[in-house]
């Protein structure tokens, strides 16, 4: 087996949109890490099949910073509602639980949209359970367009180290098997194509100006 490179960071996102979190460890199942994703807002308005509250619709969203009260369990016969609590914090300092229907309220006045909560163990990803970046790559990407990229922006989970330290040398990784560590294996299936999430200021929430390059 080949060593290619270093996990040095981990990071989960409870909520579907909102801020993420650092991680020393996680469990990592097909369904992504643990706790992952697991909650999201769904746009009552919005009949198509992406229906989801995410950053799109309010970029604010991104500000909305939410922590477990205790580490996500498998199923031990305790309640969803006790295995997976979440406390979050508002812009502005204000904490709810996640399952508060205050909160829910809350959400629904800021953004001015009908919202429901949807949970599921299974992470609610828009593409595969997991997703890699790397910091030769996040560099490459900063010197294009001429800023400091914070790694926060891309929303990955696994953040590594490439022993050559080549920007996008995970795009030749595709369709071969990773391992990390003694325990988690898994295939990169597909480069991730991200969406205007990427554009958001992970501090401010403040789009990103983008300009047209003409040769």
């Amino acid at each position: 087996m080949e060593r290619i490179g270093t996990l040095s960071d981990l990071r989960r996102y409870p909520v579907k949109s909102m801020a993420g979190e650092d991680l020393a460890e996680a469990r990592v199942t097909y369904a992504g890490l643990a706790g992952d994703r697991v909650y999201a807002f769904i746009d009552n308005q919005n009949q198509s099949d992406f229906p989801w509250m995410t950053g799109r619709q309010g970029r604010e969203m991104v500000l909305f910073r939410p922590r477990f009260l205790a580490a996500p369990t498998t199923d031990d016969g305790q309640p969803k509602a006790e295995r997976y609590a979440i406390e979050i914090t508002t812009p502005e300092g204000e904490t709810f639980r996640v399952d508060d229907s205050k909160f829910a309220q809350y959400l629904e006045k800021r953004f001015g949209r009908s919202l429901r909560l949807r949970f599921s163990e299974r992470s609610m990803t828009d593409a595969c359970p997991v997703s890699l970046l790397s910091y030769g790559t996040l560099r490459a990407l900063g010197e294009e367009v001429g800023m400091p990229l914070d790694l926060r922006r891309f929303r990955a989970n696994f953040y590594v180290r490439w022993e050559s330290d080549r920007p996008f040398f995970e795009d030749e990784l595709v369709g071969k098997e990773l391992q990390i560590g003694e325990t988690v294996g898994f295939q990169v299936v597909m480069k991730d194509s991200r969406c205007a999430m990427i554009t958001l200021d992970p501090e401010t929430a403040q789009p990103a100006k983008v300009f047209c390059r003409r040769n």
